[in-house]
């Protein structure tokens, strides 16, 4: 059963994502690693929305936003991640949503290059991880968190 598709971001889901970006839970391993506040959030969106790097996922059936998931450049540095609305955890749409991510860019993208960090207190994201099969490089701090960086495979 197909629980999520990708695809851009739309300004209809402006309210979708500055919520989940002003929840502390679900950003509780990401950025500042606080929730943003409305502006912060308001911003985000409009970055986003004009400069799109990751894709958008979105419920197969209702189109309805549920996070994101790809490839960003951060500091010189191919980095692969994703978040999602806390209201959808649990339920394997982040295991599929990597998996359609990898399969897109299959053949755009060296995925030798691509860092993939978890911090240690992320049990979840290590399950998709370990799920996934991909595979633990190293363990290292980043952003003064504790984690582990895997190796995507497909």
């Amino acid at each position: 059963m197909d629980l999520a598709k990708l695809r851009d971001l739309h300004v209809k889901d402006r309210l979708a994502v500055i919520s989940m970006l002003g929840d502390p839970t679900v950003m509780r391993f990401l950025g500042p690693r606080r929730a943003l506040t409305e502006d912060e959030s308001d911003l985000w969106f409009k970055r986003a929305l004009a400069n799109p790097s990751r894709f958008v996922i979105a419920d197969v059936n209702s189109d309805e936003f549920i996070g994101f998931c790809g490839i960003k450049e951060m500091n010189g540095v191919m980095d692969f991640g994703y978040f999602i609305r806390a209201e959808f955890w649990g339920k394997g749409i982040a295991a599929k949503a990597c998996e359609l991510v990898v399969e897109k860019l299959a053949t755009e993208v060296d995925w030798e290059t691509v860092q993939v960090f978890i911090a240690e207190d992320n049990a979840a994201s290590m399950r998709v991880a370990e799920k996934l099969g991909w595979q633990v490089v190293h363990s290292a701090t980043k952003d003064e968190e504790y984690g582990r960086y895997y190796r995507i495979t497909m």
